[in-house]
This record gives structure tokens, sequence and C-alpha cells, in this order.
């Protein structure tokens, strides 16, 4: 098949991440690829994708999108009116950049399978409005249905145009659909898979962490509100202050928040204590030179990190991040998870990891068995029969 897959820009991130993955797979299938980047000024992942993929840059920006508006509706009556008349305004716009983009070659191509995989709502407009030429529409839904019709009803109206839907959870999912009756879709519950296995550890890298880092706790994400990684360093911060702990947090990724991270860090005498790596591409090595992983989100659909914390069977201590994080470490089974933006029992958790041996070795042991779960010849064989279905 020839199939498109479109993003809200390639930049470095956890959907990017999977969008890759599911490349390769697509790929390997021996479908022909075509990416669809957006932001065109967002390439750090293009490299990630396979080789033969062909990579194209349109402009089309989230504010583009018509349903981006719909949540002035919620506000009053003049915000129902804004809401119209933006509404009919975006829709003329798109209208005519449409002809402007189907006068491009790379436009009058046509798909069997067109897939918005950002899940955001540009990429889900560009699929649904007919930008791309195809047979089927599917879109990627990074968490569970609920979450986005808890946002926006744009969001239910772009999967109304689109009917093929894959979620990461399904919890609430049929609360969903009772109560929006007028639905027709057809829902894939697929977990997102880990290729952390194929990539090659370098072991001196690895004993340089472990000599240079000790026994350390490692949270790897974008640096930003949604991650809430201020609520991990606290905790560091409240166990070392408490029990006098003596191991690094190691934050690897990159972001907005970052400076005032930092200048909590300098401002809280935490500078030997709490280690700023930014983004790493070896995020093998860390994995495997870490003694314990954390995560502090307040929201996830289905957290990529954790899933490779799994294959190396690092024992996990997370926040309660709905509803990623529960659907991988089911209720406390394989890893302990604790209130959210509660520094407090997150610390108390991650000190009782450390030094409850027996624990430590028991989620060890679960996270090998948990991955399998995850794995890619298992995603590939779901996959496959969604796309012949």
């Amino acid at each position: 098949m020839k199939i498109a897959m479109v993003f809200d820009g390639l930049q470095v991130g956890g959907i990017e991440r999977v969008g890759a993955d599911y490349a390769h797979i697509l790929s390997s299938f021996g479908h022909e690829i075509t990416i669809f980047n957006l932001r065109p000024n967002l390439i750090d992942m293009e490299k990630e994708f396979p080789k033969n993929c062909t990579m194209t840059h349109i402009n089309f920006s989230r504010k583009l999108a018509p349903e981006q508006y719909t949540k002035l509706v919620k506000y009053n009556i003049l915000g129902q009116f804004i809401y119209s008349f933006v509404y009919i305004v975006m829709l003329l716009i798109n209208f005519l950049y449409k002809i402007i983009c189907h006068r491009r070659h790379i436009l009058k191509q046509k798909y069997d399978l067109a897939i918005a995989f950002s899940g955001h709502y540009n990429d889900l407009t560009f699929v649904a409005s007919g930008f791309v030429k195809c047979k089927k529409k599917m879109c990627w839904l990074h968490g569970a249905l609920y979450g986005y019709v808890l946002i926006s009803d744009g969001f239910l109206n772009l999967y109304k145009k689109i009917k093929n839907l894959v979620v990461l959870v399904d919890i609430f999912q049929d609360e969903v659909l009772i109560t929006n009756k007028q639905l027709s879709l057809n829902i894939y519950k697929l977990y997102n898979p880990s290729f952390i296995a194929e990539k090659e550890i370098d072991n001196v890298k690895v004993l340089q962490l472990k000599k240079k880092y000790g026994s350390f706790v490692m949270m790897v994400g974008r640096i930003a509100e949604d991650k809430d990684q201020l609520t991990l360093i606290k905790a560091i911060e409240y166990i070392k202050k408490k029990y006098k702990f003596q191991e690094k947090l190691v934050l690897v990724g990159d972001g907005i928040k970052r400076k005032e991270l930092e200048e909590y860090v300098i401002n809280h005498e935490l500078l030997n204590t709490v280690i700023f790596e930014g983004n790493r591409i070896d995020i093998q090595n860390y994995y495997s030179a870490a003694y314990l992983f954390a995560h502090s989100s307040p929201l996830e659909g289905l957290p990529t990190t954790l899933i490779e914390a799994l294959y190396f069977q690092l024992p996990i201590v997370a926040t309660d991040s709905l509803p990623g994080v529960r659907e991988i470490l089911g209720n406390n089974n394989y890893g302990v998870i604790t209130p959210v933006a509660d520094f407090e029992k997150l610390g108390e958790a991650i000190y009782t990891m450390y030094f409850n041996k027996e624990l430590y070795k028991s989620y060890s042991e679960k996270s090998k068995e948990r991955f399998k779960d995850f794995s890619p010849e298992r995603i590939k064989e779901k996959l496959n029969n969604i796309l012949l279905e």
C-alpha cells in the first residue's frame, strides 16, 4: 500500500519517536511510506525515520484548523458568535489553501491510507479535510478517547470524518460512546512498540556514567509543564533532607522549563544532586547505567519511557498519570504508583525502592515479563490485522 503519515512537526518527543517506530514497521511490511511534516522548522527527528521514506514539508499551522476554535463555544454567547464567524473564515481559508497545495506535484499523488499520527488539530484536519488524497483515513490517539473529548468537541468532529481510530488505552471509552450515540467509529486498541532492544549499548559509556553519577535515579522526557519534573526534584530534595539520601537525579531531555528548573536547583543548593543532561540520542546507555527510573507527569497517554525502562529491568516509581501509567504498571503490579504532584509520597517510594532489596529485585524481575507486551513482534501482528480490516 501507499501510506501517508502526517505529523505536527518532527521535534524530539515521544509521539515523534513512536511515529518513527511505526514508519519502520510499515516499511518492513513492504508499504511505500510518505511522511508529511506540517511544521518544517521542526526536523530533529526526521533522521530517525526509514531512509526509503519520502519526506515532504508543507506549512500547516494548528491555527489553520477550524476545529481549533471550538472551545470558544464554552465561554459565553459572545464566544459562540465569534466561533461561528472564525469557523466559516477558517473553512474558506482551508478550501483555498487546499487548492494551492493540490497544485504542488507531491499532493497530486493518491494514497491507499492517510494517517494523522500526531493527533493534533492540524494533522487531523489535514487528513480529515482531504489535503491528502486517499481511499481510507486513520488517526492515532496518544491516550484514551475520553481525554480528547474532555478537551474539546472539535476532536469528535474530526474523528467522525476520519472514522478509524487507534487508541493506546480504552478507559472510559464505552461511556463516551454511550453519551455520543451519533458516533460511528472503528476503534482499535494498540500499544506502542518499543525498539529500544535494537539500540547498541556502549559499555564504556555505561561505565563512565556509573562512575560519574553513581546509582542514579533517572527521568526521561521533554522539560515542560506537562511533565512536571519539579515534583520529582522536590521528592529528591525531600528525602535528601529527611534521610540524607545521597544519590543523584539525572534528567534527560530539554525544553522551555529547563531554565526555571535550573534556577530552582541553584536556589535550593541541589547543583551536585540534580543533573540536566539535555536531549540524548544514546538514551540506551543512560537506561543501562541507571539504578531506578522515576516519572512525575500529571497526565500521560502511554509513556514510551516507562516501556523502555521495563526493558532494562529498572524498577519504576511513577505518579498516577492517567490513563497511561496504570495501563503499563497495572495496580502497582509492575511498578510503584504515587499520587500526582505529591512530592513527599513520591520521595518516600523512591527511598523505599532504593533500600528494600527484596522489593527492588521483585520489580526488576517483573519489568522483564511486562515488556513482552510491548515487543515489536506482538505489535506488528496486531497492526497488520488492523490494516487488513
